[in-house]
């Protein structure tokens, strides 16, 4: 079934398409450019004290990547964000539970885990051609406002990701809505945010297949 992952055999829904990238470092990895999904998580918890320095998705218990899955699958909000930042939390704190509270939230989320009839997940949202506007260009015309190169390629969204998450912890609180509703918006579309340290406009335009500022 589309988008089911079968991980050490248990059957795990589908990443919500929102999460975009987010999920992967979350769930299976954690790389040097956790920044840009600190950020998220901290614009979407809204808890500006959360860091991420230490977490590693290998020192996940099982029963809090049967939850993680449980959260990613479903749609980006403030419960789910601060959820994952309590998870994310204790998991560098060596803790390996899981609080009852988060399970009770995500009770039938769980349920769904190891289980054969998982539904599958539309990988993207449909968007209105007709009316030509691209789910792109929120975040295209913010990072041209901003002066953030971009480059739109093999349906990835080439950005430095130290500087999108400089951004989205910014004072502007206007900014920072506007930007996590932006990068929401390309993940619903199908895109990954892919990191390109030192970025410049000029390459973008050069590298672009779509778009580029």
């Amino acid at each position: 079934m589309t988008g089911v992952k079968n991980i050490g055999g248990h059957l795990y829904p589908p990443f919500h398409p929102g999460w975009g990238g987010f999920a992967e470092e979350l769930f299976h990895y954690t790389s040097r450019y956790f920044c840009a999904t600190e950020a998220f998580l901290r614009n979407l918890s809204q808890d500006s004290s959360f860091a991420m320095s230490g977490y590693r998705a290998a020192r996940l218990s099982t029963e809090q990547r049967d939850l993680m899955a449980a959260v990613l699958s479903c749609h980006p909000d403030r419960e789910a964000g601060v959820t994952l930042v309590a998870m994310v939390s204790a998991v560098v704190q060596g803790d390996r539970g899981v609080q009852a509270a988060w399970v009770a939230s995500y009770r039938e989320r769980l349920d769904s885990v190891s289980r054969k009839d998982v539904p599958a997940q539309r990988t993207h949202l449909q968007t209105d051609d007709a009316a030509g506007v691209s789910p792109l260009d929120p975040f295209l015309n913010i990072a041209e406002r901003l002066q953030m190169p971009v480059a739109i390629r093999e349906h990835h969204v080439e950005v430095p990701l130290h500087a999108l998450a400089e951004y989205l912890v910014s004072p502007n609180s206007t900014l920072r809505v506007n930007l996590h509703n932006a990068v929401l918006q390309v993940h619903n579309a199908g895109y990954v945010l892919r990191n390109h340290p030192h970025l410049t406009h000029s390459e973008a335009q050069a590298i672009a297949d779509e778009d580029a500022v």
